[in-house]
């Protein structure tokens, strides 16, 4: 789950940017966890506490998120509508096919060993604010991928498990060529699960998704989910990125910490 929090405490300065330069500092002054790290958080707890209620978990870090220790630099960037829900009530169900039900699956990859009990879980905790067949799908195919990746280690393996769910991966010339602004699961699963599997190394994933001009904080944490499972992350974006969650959100780095001393890293 760390490859998820990492990206995207380093895209969070870089995601309304229109970055082009792969050659950034990884952690700047700027740097803070958003939502895409307080909502993986909450699919840990969940998974740590053995409950598949994902929405209750959900609503609660976002309340949680309410009261940072430090108020961050960035923060939260709520999708609109994903916040009117909350606001609501988070009554009925929000066909969403937003990016938000990629970015935040990765726990369950981590936490269910059979391949099929990753796959449904998945499903679950997209349920209920992404609940179009494209939300579905997305956060699906990520967290299969990183179990994949988990399993094998092989970057080949995760792109043809990719292609159960969508026909054909970019090529990193054409992502970067032609890649524009969108937040949704079609526009940016595909790209980051190719960006994962066609760079050798988490940093090198993390950077290529950090600019493309899109939505970086998110992509840097799809794509880092996957490409932890396949290479690791290095001490130098580990210890800083938990340091920062830890500065401005200490729930998110305790249970980071207890996620991994149970699941693995």
């Amino acid at each position: 789950m760390l490859g998820a929090i990492a990206g995207d405490i380093i895209g969070s300065v870089h995601e309304f940017s229109n970055n082009e330069d792969d050659k950034f500092e990884l952690f700047v002054a700027g740097s803070s966890p958003t939502d895409d790290s307080i909502l993986t958080t909450a699919i840990a707890q969940a998974c740590l506490d053995g409950s598949s209620d994902y929405k209750s978990y959900i609503l609660e870090a976002y309340k949680l998120s309410e009261s940072p220790k430090v108020e961050p630099p960035i923060g939260p960037t709520w999708g609109s509508e994903f916040n009117h829900w909350v606001m609501g009530g988070a009554n009925g169900l929000r066909d969403s096919y937003g990016n938000g039900a990629a970015m935040r699956v990765s726990p369950v990859a981590w936490a269910f060993a059979k391949e099929s009990d990753v796959i449904r879980h998945a499903e679950i905790t997209a349920y209920n604010s992404h609940a179009h067949e494209e939300g579905i799908r997305g956060a699906q195919a990520t967290a299969h991928c990183i179990w994949v990746a988990r399993m094998t280690k092989d970057p080949e393996a995760v792109r043809r498990v990719a292609q159960k769910y969508y026909r054909q991966l970019p090529e990193l010339e054409v992502i970067r060529r032609e890649h524009v602004y969108n937040e949704t699961c079609q526009g940016c699963v595909p790209e980051c699960i190719a960006i994962a599997t066609h760079t050798p190394s988490y940093e090198q994933a993390v950077r290529f998704a950090c600019s493309i001009r899109g939505d970086a904080d998110t992509l840097a944490a799809i794509a880092g989910s996957i490409s932890q499972a396949l290479w690791g992350i290095p001490s130098t974006i580990r210890t800083p990125a938990l340091t920062l969650a830890k500065k401005y959100y200490p729930w998110i780095a305790t249970t980071t910490r207890k996620f991994e001393n149970k699941f693995g890293k």
